[in-house]
């Protein structure tokens, strides 16, 4: 792998559905993938460091949640999502494409409209990129009028700043999801029930949604895949299997932690989730891996010969 100057790739213009890559991608919001956004009132928690979530109007409609994702070093991304990996990617780009938190929810969401479950999480309606001025307003509502606004073109660019820009993303917009606004409460008995059986189903479909605390649920679903992997997904494929049922019991063992968080008298909780956390993995079959997810490209020959061929740094076995 070329380890040259590298410069993150900028969102194609005018937008096409991200990543670009084979696999599952979301479509901008708009037709330009830039809207008026008015900021009403942070939503996230303060520990979150992968995104900032805010109640926002967008061309005076809504309210929407906004989920405005930070930038991270591809390095980072290889090292800490992609460490595991039996065969390094071919490109720093690749890092970015299959591991960065944005991407990740972008493949996600992708796929649950592909196959019309998007009743299985919070609902995704399309990416958007704010303008150089609308990332210093925000910014500054956050830090403070008195700081000094970020630029996507300052001086110096090493990651102390707000968005986390490193000189990889100079002049890169910070990128966003549109989300359903969705109220933060525990989940009641009949959805508590349904937290397991939507987790098998996302499973199926191909998606390993990784983080299951309970901070990534809002009102019994999901809201938050900027870990997961999705089919085609390069560490799914070269992952040892060992290690990626390790990673899969850590997910459901997060799930059941959340269960007994919750549970109260009218909460059941399901004792097939509590055999595969007792030892009875090996007796799991939705394993995403499995998932077909060459049904679904126009050009299933190219896509299996890109992931086959493009993917992973030639002679890296």
């Amino acid at each position: 792998m070329a380890l040259s100057v590298f410069h993150q790739a900028c969102p194609p213009s005018p937008p096409v559905p991200l990543p670009c890559v084979p696999g599952p991608k979301l479509a901008p919001f708009t037709p330009n993938a830039y809207a008026d956004i008015e900021f009403i009132e942070f939503l996230g928690r303060e520990n979150d460091v992968d995104s900032l979530v805010w109640k926002v109007k967008i061309n005076k409609a809504g309210p929407f949640a906004l989920k405005l994702f930070y930038f991270w070093h591809w390095n980072f991304l290889r090292k800490n999502q992609g460490g595991d990996l039996t065969r390094p990617l071919a490109s720093p780009q690749l890092y970015v494409d299959y591991f960065d938190p944005f991407n990740c929810e972008c493949r996600a969401y992708g796929r649950l409209k592909e196959e019309k479950r998007e009743d299985l999480a919070v609902r995704a309606l399309g990416y958007l990129l704010l303008t150089p001025q609308q990332e210093i307003d925000l910014a500054r509502r956050v830090m403070g009028r008195s700081t000094p606004p970020p630029s996507a073109n300052a001086a110096t660019l090493d990651g102390d700043n707000f968005w986390g820009r490193h000189e990889q993303h100079r002049g890169l917009p910070v990128r966003a999801i549109v989300k359903d606004l969705v109220a933060s409460k525990a989940p009641d008995p009949v959805q508590a029930a349904g937290l397991w059986v939507d987790l098998q189903a996302l499973h199926s479909l191909g998606i390993f949604v990784k983080d299951t605390h309970g901070g990534n649920y809002l009102n019994g679903k999901l809201a938050d895949f900027s870990r997961s992997w999705t089919m085609y997904h390069p560490a799914l494929d070269q992952i040892g299997t060992r290690k990626l049922r390790s990673l899969m019991l850590d997910e459901l063992q997060q799930l059941l932690d959340y269960y007994y968080d919750e549970a109260d008298d009218s909460t059941v909780i399901p004792q097939d989730l509590e055999a595969f956390c007792s030892g009875y993995l090996d007796q799991y079959r939705n394993f995403p891996k499995a998932y077909n997810w060459l049904k679904w490209e126009k050009n299933a020959d190219a896509a299996k010969t890109y992931v086959e061929q493009e993917v992973f740094e030639r002679g890296a076995h």
